[in-house]
């Protein structure tokens, strides 16, 4: 890399873009102008463009389990407009969405409760792969902006593994969320 740099004293500019606080930076990456130019001409051929807007269109391109990819409609603004199968589906999204932050809220201000009516302190997620990966990844980055209940994660069904979770926490005061899209992965 200080070759690199030594070399061309424009790597920095040339390999990186801002984008008011977001900085990307591959300028420390070992690429060069014709890498990139490499790796575009892959992108045309493999038809990333085309792929990306049937993604945004709500296409069906989980060609695995045969249907959309709606990650990218959790993430529309009100009023777009993603349709799958010729329905709309942000207005039903947003619906859920702002069902879950009541929730969160309410959980968060002690508003809602255990079965006994004690505030939730602790929350179990059960999830498996993206289903954990993903939680525990949110939960994280957000840390510093932390004011609710302690988070827990169990990603297996190994029971030493919840055990090892369980084991210090109150039933009365623990609220369990089993994460899955399909509610088939074991």
């Amino acid at each position: 890399m200080r070759a690199a740099f030594a070399q061309d004293e424009g790597r920095f500019s040339e390999f990186s873009l801002q984008f008011e606080d977001l900085l990307l930076d591959w300028s420390k990456c070992a690429v060069d102008a014709k890498t990139m130019t490499m790796l575009a001409e892959l992108a045309d051929a493999a038809g990333v463009e085309k792929r990306r807007a049937a993604m945004f269109a709500g296409d069906k391109i989980n060609v695995t389990e045969n249907r959309a990819v709606l990650h990218t409609a959790l993430r529309a603004p009100r009023g777009v407009e993603i349709d799958v199968d010729g329905e709309n589906v942000v207005p039903e999204i947003h619906a859920v969405l702002d069902a879950m932050g009541t929730f969160a809220d309410a959980v968060r201000s002690g508003a809602a409760t255990g079965a006994t009516g004690r505030k939730i302190t602790d929350i179990v997620n059960i999830g498996i792969g993206g289903s954990d990966l993903g939680p525990v990844m949110a939960t994280l980055a957000l840390t510093p902006y932390h004011d609710g209940p302690r988070a827990h994660f169990v990603s297996n069904i190994d029971g030493a593994h919840m055990h090892d979770v369980l084991k210090d926490l109150s039933a009365e005061t623990t609220l369990f969320i089993v994460a899955s899209k399909t509610f088939t992965t074991i």
